[in-house]
């Protein structure tokens, strides 16, 4: 049975009031580092149409949609020797499924400054979540899941970890060939520092995409919007495009709203049986570099 669209809406807003509670500093950024590069080719709006184990971190709700068994990574280059490793695996168990995944950021030997400005060594810098996830296919429309998963974060000799929930809703031809989702992501207790307590980077999002058919060309198109509110940030807007031709190529275009040095992003996909490649490419404005991504993914 279908239902209409306003209690993905109002879901939405409540949990977006809701992030804003706490009066704490939010800590943990790298929390809000997307997992994928067919995610990011797309602006990062994917949470409506999410399609492979890179769900494990965008939306749970979508993985009872996920056929079989499917295995993905993908790696990360950034800019000031940032990196980031993503590992997903999902299994279809009929209406259930079931996933893991490991994503981890960070960086190299990074020099610290004395309040005079002088150099007074160097530290480093890593993050990570290892994540257990679950969904169940109500139906042939809806689907719904969630995530725990273990969280770490160092700077230099101190670190910090604790636990965090993902909630996921997931409707699929919700209307004629459009769908719609909704996702809540780091949810969890406020963690320490040393002496100084945080709070996580609470996101919630939801968005629509729409499969526009192109049979004259044998192609079809994803038009994808989509609506971000993360814990003490404004609400950014994510756009995103995809043209598929006859399921063997994919070529992406994104755009994002809310900050200040990144906006557009751009992307590129091959599939060749079971297997997928995908490549994102996100120039960062400052002078401060480009962005690229790759991952492989294989279905069976």
């Amino acid at each position: 049975m279908r239902r209409p669209v306003l209690p993905l809406i109002l879901v939405l807003l409540l949990c977006s009031v809701l992030s804003g509670v706490r009066s704490e500093p939010v800590g943990m950024a790298y929390l809000k580092i997307g997992a994928g590069a067919d995610a990011v080719g797309m602006g990062d709006a994917v949470v409506s149409h999410v399609d492979g184990p890179t769900a494990t971190y965008w939306n749970p709700g979508a993985l009872g949609f996920l056929p079989g068994l499917q295995v993905g990574m993908v790696h990360n280059e950034s800019f000031l020797s940032v990196r980031q490793e993503f590992a997903g695996l999902v299994r279809n168990l009929g209406r259930w499924s079931v996933g893991a995944s490991f994503n981890g950021t960070w960086t190299d030997n990074l020099t610290a400054y004395s309040d005079s400005g002088d150099s007074i060594g160097y530290f480093g810098y890593y993050g990570y979540a290892a994540a257990l996830s679950g969904g169940y296919r109500l139906n042939d429309t809806w689907g719904v899941g969630g995530s725990v998963k273990l969280i770490q974060e160092a700077i230099d000799v101190w670190s910090v970890s604790g636990v965090a929930f993902d909630l996921g809703l997931q409707a699929r031809e919700l209307l004629p060939r459009l769908d719609a989702g909704v996702s809540m992501l780091h949810l969890g207790p406020s963690l320490k520092y040393v002496q100084e307590s945080f709070a996580l980077p609470l996101t919630v999002q939801g968005g629509l995409t729409y499969h526009l058919g192109l049979p004259a060309l044998g192609a079809e198109a994803l038009l994808v919007a989509e609506l971000r509110k993360i814990r003490k940030e404004d609400a950014s807007l994510h756009i995103g495009i995809e043209y598929r031709l006859q399921q063997a190529v994919q070529l992406r275009a994104g755009y994002r709203t809310g900050l200040d040095t990144e906006d557009v992003s751009l992307g590129l996909g091959f599939r060749r049986g079971r297997l997928q490649a995908d490549y994102a490419y996100v120039p960062f404005g400052e002078e401060l570099g480009n962005q690229h991504r790759i991952g492989l993914t294989y279905r069976r």
